[in-house]
């Protein structure tokens, strides 16, 4: 069964729980091995925006790093990727999360972007200007492996350098969007452009980007809001 196309529902219950640095997810009653060996998995990031910006005090940022893994728990359940069964590394301001191999990898593009903008929409409409959330995510696929104490891999890097993107800053802050989403071409390539009825790959905008030595082609998304997303 491929990794694109296999059924989230195969995967078992588990339960689950994260720490800084560290994945620790597991099944009822035993250890669950992370993925390791170079075994390909979705990749997933995502990361507030100005989380330590001057207006956001400790007791703001503590609501914002809770709300950030409700939101991304339901976003993940809501589009048929178990919260539960994926590997997640908390990383202060954001986290990432791995998503296992036997779980198909085409809903990180539908419906989950999607899932995402609406449960973010709906916290900022009830929070103060310095509890809104404006949310990077980028979303890649390649090989990882564990050393015990969290993912390592040439893959899990690019996912955040794409992250950190100079214009993913720019297109979230100069749209004021809720999400701001940015994908691989490997992603836009395999899952984007072979599925087109799920999200029109014309609503990707082509980039170039340099986070410290890496140089590369990426795609920007924004959920609900293509036509704002700003050219060049």
């Amino acid at each position: 069964m491929g990794l694109l196309d296999s059924p989230a529902a195969q995967a078992p219950s588990l339960t689950s729980t994260h720490i800084r640095g560290s994945a620790v997810t597991r099944p009822a009653g035993r250890a669950l091995v992370p993925p390791t060996g170079g075994q390909v998995c979705a990749l997933f990031a995502a990361d507030i925006a100005e989380f330590t910006r001057g207006d956001r005090d400790d007791d703001i940022r503590l609501h914002l790093h809770e709300e950030l893994y409700r939101v991304l728990e339901q976003a993940f359940d809501a589009s048929g990727i178990p919260w539960n069964a994926c590997f997640t590394e908390d990383r202060g301001d954001g986290a990432l999360v791995v998503i296992p191999p036997n779980i198909g990898a085409k809903a990180i593009i539908d419906p989950l972007p999607e899932r995402l903008r609406t449960l973010i929409r709906r916290h900022n409409h009830v929070s103060r200007d310095a509890a809104r959330i404006q949310l990077r995510v980028a979303a890649h696929m390649g090989p990882v492996d564990h050393d015990g104490h969290g993912f390592i891999g040439t893959d899990v890097n690019f996912l955040f350098r794409m992250l950190d993107a100079r214009p993913l800053r720019a297109a979230l802050a100069g749209t004021g969007a809720d999400l701001a989403y940015i994908t691989s071409e490997y992603v836009y390539s395999n899952i984007v452009c072979r599925h087109p009825s799920m999200i029109s790959p014309d609503d990707f905008r082509p980039i170039k980007f340099q986070v410290k030595r890496t140089r590369a082609q990426a795609r920007i998304y924004l959920p609900g809001a293509p036509r704002l997303l700003p050219r060049g």
